[in-house]
């Protein structure tokens, strides 16, 4: 586990303050999870420069950090949603931090440059929003404090600035499951590879691919290819 910047947050909630004493707004709680230390890290320091958060959590590892929120109250959940060797894939991660912890909102975070391939899917699961992690640091810590204040809402980050909104998808028809195989095949998987990251039989990752297919009304894996290099290489809509 790495090191937690706030012990303090562990601390029992004082007792209310008196009559006409000045109380300074709650620190938000933020937990942090990302498979590269200097990633998670990163965003923990960036973090705790903002008085207006508590990190008290910073984790690389997906069951510890699944763990650990049944034990930690915390507001805001800000999780890389590639995490190759996680023992679920990212829509499922969301959904695992929902039943753990599920006022916590949840802030998802890629280097993808496609954004649509990872904020639909993600805003799909129960994301209130996405962040790259080329976003500067103050937009960073505006999108998490935004998350916590509007958990009902999308937030995206598009050319420097918050926006609520849904996710643009061209291809609403697909459900959940085929949305993220074909992200899985967009980015060079074959149905094997996919299958072994997904946790799944390739039978069922092929039968899901093929049903996709159909309804984008693709008749082959080259039409399939040059679907998702289009779809993936667009971006959100300013």
């Amino acid at each position: 586990m790495l090191p937690t910047f706030k012990h303090e947050s562990l601390n029992p909630t004082p007792p209310p303050a008196a009559p006409g004493e000045f109380v300074a707004p709650r620190r938000l709680r933020v937990a942090i999870l990302d498979d590269h230390p200097v990633t998670a890290i990163g965003l923990a320091t960036c973090l705790s420069r903002d008085a207006r958060f508590d990190v008290v959590l910073t984790e690389t590892s997906t069951d510890r950090f699944l763990e650990a929120l049944t034990q930690l109250r915390c507001d805001v959940a800000v999780v890389d949603y590639n995490l190759p060797d996680a023992s679920c894939d990212g829509m499922s991660l969301i959904r695992r931090i929902k039943r753990h912890a599920r006022k916590t909102a949840i802030v998802t975070l890629s280097s993808d440059p496609a954004r649509d391939s990872t904020a639909f899917p993600a805003f799909r699961a129960g994301a209130c929003g996405f962040l790259s992690k080329a976003d500067p640091e103050p937009l960073i810590r505006d999108m998490v404090h935004a998350a916590a204040q509007q958990p009902l809402q999308f937030h995206l980050s598009i050319d420097g600035r918050i926006r609520l909104g849904r996710p643009d998808d061209s291809a609403d028809l697909l459900s959940a499951t085929e949305t993220e195989i074909l992200r899985h095949i967009s980015l060079g998987l074959s149905v094997t590879q996919a299958a072994r990251r997904l946790s799944r039989s390739k039978k069922t990752i092929s039968s899901h691919k093929r049903r996709a297919m159909r309804k984008l009304g693709l008749a082959d894996d080259l039409a399939l290819g040059l679907y998702l290099k289009k779809r993936f290489e667009s971006r959100l809509p300013g």
